[in-house]
């Protein structure tokens, strides 16, 4: 038994898959035949029949021990192939990786420009890239910012952008509401040096000059630049001061303006402890420790020394700031809201006003060319000369300081005006279509 134990053990022994061949080992199964009968000698001898079981047993074993054998060398190949394939992949995709590191790792020290980057920062070199271009444009970008590196700048933020239609390699400088492009020939025939440092130095209005004669208790500061430290950081650490950031090409600080004097005004009056002043982003750049706002017109709180954006832009939602910041009594929130009302008002004169000049213009422009047949004038149409009254009033607002109701006023005798001249325009027209009627006849 201990022999058949072990030619039996283990898969160390590989039988044919065949009948002849599985009958050399006969020898194994007469012993095993006698080893039965010792076993159990009071049972009727029967015809042994284990070289049948067996060699159903040995014959599908090793059917079974083949299979496994080719499976085995199968998965091997599989497993083989699948490592192979899987190098060949890394292996270009790391090849392919460092290329690319080379061409785009000068862009790690820099950010991908954004509208929410761009928002909240000043001071800004922009390089504009073409991603098919990236080997070829590198070194101009690493040279250039090398450059200005040396100028010691502060506060410099450098971003790049992709633009696929772009021909050439261009850069911007940002600074303030300012901008400006250094084109390919500048790069070539002017030193940079030449071109970036005097661009970003800060621009400031002259504080005196745009405040002389300026009544404080009845309008409000205008702050610039140079002064922004001092009237609005160091202030607000004793006071609350509401920063009006505006332009003077923006029709919504046009509407504002006379609004924003006359809350000044009602806070004086009634010792309102919220100073507001003005700042003109057109002409002055962002001051150090000021919030950067490309939008106008906004609304700063500065207190203690720091200063938060506020969200509200809209007269209403301003009032309703307002009370909360100052917790104003409650005839003062109704002053401040009946002020408002006024801007929709001064918005309808404004509106009516724009059009009599407009029409006055067009009779003007209608009799010249009768007169003067020989003048050549410019072609505009009605919507060109609108726009144009429309900007000449505007800047002439702007040298304006009056409160919203003074401003009705204004309005309301330069409509007069306004009508008498498209009259008097009219009238001339008319009589002199009557008189070309007379001759005719």
């Amino acid at each position: 038994m201990n022999k058949i134990n072990k030619l039996s053990k283990g898969n160390n022994i590989i039988f044919f898959n065949s009948k002849r061949c599985f009958y050399n080992f006969h020898g194994i199964y007469s012993k095993l035949e006698k080893c039965v009968m010792i076993k159990y000698p009071h049972k009727k001898q029967q015809p042994f029949e284990s070289n049948i079981l067996y060699y159903k047993y040995i014959t599908s074993n090793t059917n079974t021990n083949n299979r496994n054998g080719n499976n085995k060398s199968r998965n091997k190949k599989i497993y083989l192939c699948s490592l192979l394939s899987i190098g060949l992949v890394g292996y270009i995709y790391f090849n392919w990786y460092e290329k690319k590191k080379k061409v785009t790792g000068f862009l790690k020290e820099m950010k991908e420009i954004s509208d929410e980057l761009f928002d909240n920062l000043d001071n800004i070199v922009l390089f504009v890239l073409d991603k098919n271009k990236l080997n070829e444009e590198k070194k101009k970008i690493e040279h250039i910012k090398n450059e200005i590196q040396k100028l010691n700048i502060k506060n410099l933020n450098y971003l790049y952008t992709y633009n696929e239609h772009t021909k050439d390699y261009s850069c911007f400088l940002y600074k303030g509401r300012r901008r400006r492009n250094i084109t390919e020939d500048e790069l070539i025939n002017e030193p940079i040096k030449d071109i970036v440092q005097p661009f970003f130095i800060p621009v400031s209005e002259n504080y005196e000059q745009i405040n002389q004669g300026n009544n404080t208790d009845q309008y409000p500061i205008y702050v610039t630049h140079d002064t922004f430290q001092k009237e609005i950081i160091e202030d607000s650490k004793n006071n609350k001061i509401l920063v009006v950031l505006f332009e003077d090409t923006c029709f919504l600080c046009f509407l504002y303006k006379p609004f924003i004097n006359t809350l000044h005004k009602l806070f004086k009056e009634n010792n309102i402890k919220l100073k507001i002043k003005k700042y003109n982003i057109e002409k002055n750049d962002y001051a150090p420790n000021m919030i950067v706002s490309r939008g106008t017109p906004t609304f700063l709180l500065y207190h203690n020394g720091k200063g938060n954006k506020l969200a509200e832009y809209k007269p209403n939602d301003i009032i309703n700031k307002i009370d909360e910041i100052i917790e104003s009594p409650k005839n003062m929130k109704e002053q401040m809201l009946e002020k408002v009302e006024l801007i929709h008002e001064r918005m309808h004169l404004f509106g009516y006003l724009t059009m009599w000049m407009t029409e006055s213009k067009i009779i003007e422009n209608m009799l010249i060319k009768r007169h003067i047949k020989d003048l050549s004038p410019k072609k505009s149409d009605d919507e060109n000369i609108y726009n144009d009254i429309l900007t000449s009033l505007i800047e002439e607002d702007t040298h304006r300081n009056d409160l919203i109701e003074e401003s009705l006023d204004y309005s309301k005798e330069k409509i007069k005006e306004a009508e008498k001249g498209c009259f008097v325009a009219a009238m001339m027209m008319a009589n002199e279509l009557i008189d070309e009627e007379k001759k005719k006849v």
